[in-house]
């Protein structure tokens, strides 16, 4: 029976990553593209949290920062719902962006 909750336990972790990751990847485009900002990408982050992730993730955190090359670096942590007491597993996710702009020849 241990075994199968372990296993259980495993598959909500790999779950929670992957909408952790997700949401990353949302925030970050949201701050990247022409006229995109570090509040619009915390704010589409979060928003994707909600959606997909709330009864997955527990204590999220999304912090953005702009990094040197105009890139942004977008954040998401939090921790998988446990279904074994005691047992708390993180999950993360990063992803860096460079921001977008339109640059006129001439």
């Amino acid at each position: 029976m241990l075994v199968i909750l372990l296993c259980v336990q495993v598959c909500l972790w790999a779950h929670a990553s992957t909408l952790v990751q997700a949401a990353a990847s949302r925030g970050d485009q949201a701050a990247c593209v022409e006229n995109g900002s570090l509040t619009s990408g915390i704010a589409e982050a979060r928003l994707a949290l909600a959606d997909t992730a709330h009864q997955v993730v527990e204590d999220t955190s999304v912090q953005a920062s702009l990094m040197p090359g105009d890139e942004v670096q977008m954040r998401v942590t939090g921790v998988a719902e446990s279904i074994i007491p005691g047992v708390h597993l993180a999950v993360s996710a990063v992803r860096v962006g460079s921001r977008q702009e339109f640059r006129g020849g001439n």
